[in-house]
Parts: C-alpha cells; structure tokens; sequence
C-alpha cells in the first residue's frame, strides 16, 4: 500500500504488525492526505437525492472544515452526538457531516433507514443524538416514530452546502483514543447493539482492510455499503483514505446501473457481499458492460458459495478475488484469503489480517489447536471499546482487545481459518450438528437454485430439523422432492432438508445478510422434501 511522504506517518509498513500504527484522528489522516495528494480522486457520492458528485482530497477537508463549523453554530459541542438517518442517495451529505462531526470531537451515529418504528426507537434512545440529520422523507419517518421523543432536527441540505459556511475556527486537537463513532450491529440474531469505536481504532481499521485488500494509491474503490454500516464509513472510508485511494459510494441503483457506474468511474477495486456480487453475475452482459479496468473484487459479510466464486471467475477471469471476514465489533478488520491462496485454501476466510490475531476457543475462552472447531475470537487494534451503555454485553464479549465473534470455525496448522456457522444458525438434529452453511453450498449447486437460505424449525422427538427457504430462477419448475435428491449427492442423509419452501425473495437486511431469525420465528408454508 502507497504511504503518504516521509514524516507524514512513520517510517513502518501498514502491512507489517510488528511495527506501530500513526498516532492520528480521522481529521488528521485526511488533512494529511489533502496535502499530499489534494487534488486526487477521495469521494463520488450522490448528493440531494439526485446528482453524483466526485470531491478530491483538498475539496473533502474543505467540506469538512464547513460542516463543522456549521455544526457548531447549531450548537453540537465535542460531548454530544449527532445522528444521520439518510438512504445512500444522499451517501455525500453523510460523509462529510461525519467528517465535520469528527473533526469537532463529537461522535457519528449512523441510523439505520430501514428500521422498523420500534428499532429506530431503540436506536435514538439509547445513543440520545443531540441532533438528527435528515432529508423531509426522514423527518417524516421519525416523526412517526419518536414522537415527543424526537431530538431536533437537521436539514441535510444546510450542512453540506458548499456555499457561504459560518466563520472556520483553528483545527481542534484531541486524542486518537476519543470516541468517534457509535455503529450499531445487525441486529440478525438478537436487538441491535451500539458498537463503540474511537478515532484510534477507525485508523487501525483502514490500515489493517486496506493492506489486507491489497489497496493502492489511486486506486478507485467502489461498494454498495450503506452508511449506517461498519463497512461504509469504517471500512470503506478508512481503507481509502489511509491508502490515498478514491472511495465510490453507490446510491441506491439496480445491478445494471451499478456494473454501468464500474466502466463511468473507472472503477479498479469492486466490494460487495455475497448476494450483490450474484446478482451482479446474473445480470452481467459482456455486451453491455466493460469491466475490463477492474483488478479486483473483494467479498464479505456473509459465506461465499463456490458457486458463486466460479461464476466471477468464468465471467472476469482477469480479477484478482479477495475474501475477507470481519465484524462491526472488530472494526471490522479480521480475516483475509489472498488471490494467489483461493485454490489451495478453498473454502478458508483467509489468515489475520496486518495487526490482526485469530484463535479458536472454547467455552471457556481458552484456545484451540489447529483442527478444533471452536468459537472465533479476534484481537488487535480496530477492536472496538466495547458496546455504549451495555457493559453485561460488553463483559461477556470483549477482554481487552479480544472480541468473541459468536461465529464457530476452526484453524488449519496454517493458521488459515475455515467459517463454520453463526452459533445461533447450527442446526442440533437429535444431536447431531449441522451447518447452514453448507447444506446451503449443496443448495447453490444446483442450476436452478437462484438464493438459499438455510434454518432450524422446532421437531417433536429431535429438537430441531433441517428448513430451507428457496428462491428458484424463474421457469424452473422445481419441488422440494427434486432439491432433496439433488442434495443427497453433497450432504449426510441427516443433512438433507426435510422442509422446503419457495419463495419469491428472502429477508434480508441492507447489507444483503438474509435474516434467519425471521425465517425461524415466522417460517412460510413448507413443502414435505423428505
């Protein structure tokens, strides 16, 4: 990874964990990176709902240093907090308020536009923004939702106007280890969380994904994150801007429009979960679309099916692939598989990350030997404080710079770590365990399988059997006899599902992760397959 000039960071490889992270806020690092490359490619996102706008190092601080001075006119002081509840069609409104609330010493609170009434609730309760910013359709939403409980209100238009800004006073100066952001986790298996991260671990984060990556100045990174997640601000951003590279931000569009978006902004890095990057191989059109200037693709947030691994291959063969595991909690830095391992490590989420440790323990907490599958736990520098106003939550899941993932795997004597499941998504058949995951890869490969999503349902004398929620390409005629022979060619006949249902799409949450709790407390109607 291209480093900023001499004596801007110290003389150290991000990509080396022996040596020292730079001792810096997210302010510094991009005034640094304004000086030295101001005129580069550092932000394309849309703004006002409508029109995509590129800014460049110098134009990104100078948006910054007005947000923030128009912040602080409102009256957001460095103790306060303030929300953002906007869609990605607004991706550069959010950037650069974060930025300026940042640089403020305040915190950023990503909200989460997709949240029912009830979480949204949850989420402005626990976190007390002193402001909220938002578009009218937001302040609609909220209203709703938080009636007498609603903080005031921002407009999104006012903070991130290039115009006329309030007075600019000198850079405040605080400590990288200052709270910088509340992120809150999923909320896939259990309510959602607020994630705590400093200026120090947001750094850590960028230098450990964005070696990890194989991120480059002037690269042009491009993702579907949306903001109110770890991997848009914290991953994407920091990745890029700690690189020197441009971060493309994706409002909300279709699969054609966002292969389009690749060839417009000369895209060189793509990173996507699982179900974008299929539907993106669904739609993709040699024809129509010209990717031949992306190098590489990076995927996360989910397992990827070897399906779906050979499909990009098959169709991009050029693109370098890249895997990566991680965790709001862990910055989300954890895991990298490299290009040149997918082969010989097939089916592994890679070895740790720059920085970055991985062991496999048992209840207890002691670790593993190679080979033992157990509970992932990773440790380093983007590790999170712990999660705001939670500390029960906070003991039982961090230890110093250790977060327990709630993920089970294990380790080869290469340190190469292999995904097993989510704890809550093991299927206990009569007491016998059972992946998801992989009765899910039996799913994938069969042709006329579009999406799979595989869950526990409660069984009279076992305890729980084996469910699948199935989205099959249209015109397949498929039923739930004919996938449960297909998977008796990959699976222990205990393995096999016994209940099936089609459905026209699965849950899922913004980031693409289907949401198996829905599935397994509301399942649809099942077909009998076995």
């Amino acid at each position: 990874m291209t480093m900023p000039p001499r004596g801007t960071f110290p003389e150290t490889s991000a990509a080396d964990p022996r040596l020292p992270l730079p001792d810096i806020t997210v302010p510094g690092l991009l005034r640094q990176q304004a000086e030295s490359r101001g005129g580069a490619l550092a932000l394309s996102a849309v703004s006002g709902g409508q029109k995509r706008q590129r800014l460049s190092y110098a134009a990104l601080v100078s948006r910054m240093d007005a947000a923030a001075a128009r912040l602080r006119n409102e009256g957001l002081g460095p103790d306060d907090r303030l929300g953002i509840y906007l869609t990605n069609d607004w991706a550069l409104e959010c950037f650069v308020a974060a930025l300026g609330t940042l640089a403020l010493g305040a915190t950023v609170v990503p909200l989460n536009t997709r949240s029912s009434a009830g979480e949204i609730g949850h989420a402005v309760s626990l976190a007390e923004p002193r402001f909220i910013l938002c578009d009218a359709e937001g302040r609609e939403r909220l209203g709703a939702a938080l009636g007498p409980a609603l903080p005031p209100l921002l407009e999104a238009e006012a903070v991130s106007d290039p115009g006329q800004a309030p007075p600019r006073s000198q850079p405040l100066s605080f400590s990288p280890g200052r709270l910088g952001c509340l992120l809150f986790t999923s909320g896939t298996t259990a309510r959602s969380k607020a994630v705590m991260h400093s200026h120090a671990t947001m750094i850590a984060t960028g230098h450990c994904t964005g070696s990890a990556l194989g991120l480059r100045a002037g690269d042009i990174y491009q993702g579907a994150f949306p903001f109110f997640t770890s991997s848009a601000l914290n991953l994407a951003g920091m990745s890029c801007w700690v690189a020197g590279a441009g971060l493309v931000i994706e409002g909300q569009i279709g699969n054609e429009e966002r292969l389009d978006l690749i060839r417009s902004e000369a895209t060189t890095f793509y990173h996507g979960v699982p179900s974008i990057l299929n539907f993106m191989t669904q739609a993709f059109d040699p024809a129509r679309h010209d990717l031949t200037g992306l190098r590489r693709v990076a995927n996360g947030g989910a397992a990827m099916p070897l399906e779906l691994l050979a499909a990009i291959q098959r169709l991009w063969p050029w693109v370098d692939q890249v895997q990566i595991y991680g965790m709001t909690e862990s910055g989300p830095a954890g895991t990298v598989l490299p290009p040149d391992m997918k082969a010989a490590k097939a089916g592994s989420v890679g070895r740790a990350m720059p920085h970055m440790r991985v062991e496999i323990v048992d209840e207890h907490g002691q670790a593993l030997p190679a080979g033992e599958e157990g509970e992932i736990a990773l440790s380093g520098p983007p590790v999170a404080l712990g999660y705001f106003r939670n500390p029960g939550a906070t003991a039982k899941a961090f230890s110093g710079r250790r977060i327990l993932t709630g993920d089970v795997g294990q380790l080869d004597g290469d340190g190469y770590l292999f995904f097993g499941d989510r704890k809550k998504d093991i299927i206990n058949r009569g007491g016998l365990k059972i992946s998801s995951v992989a009765v899910e890869s039996a799913l994938y490969r069969h042709g006329a399988v579009r999406e799979a999503a595989v869950f526990a349902i409660a069984h009279p004398q076992l305890g729980e059997d084996v469910a699948a929620c199935v989205v099959a390409k249209p015109g397949a005629g498929l039923t739930a006899a004919d996938l449960a022979d297909h998977c008796r060619g990959f699976l222990a006949d205990y393995e096999v599902p016994r209940h099936i249902a089609f459905v026209d799409e699965l849950p899922k949450n913004p980031m693409g992760k289907v949401l198996k709790n829905r599935l397994r407390d509301d399942p649809p109607p099942m077909d009998r397959a076995v």
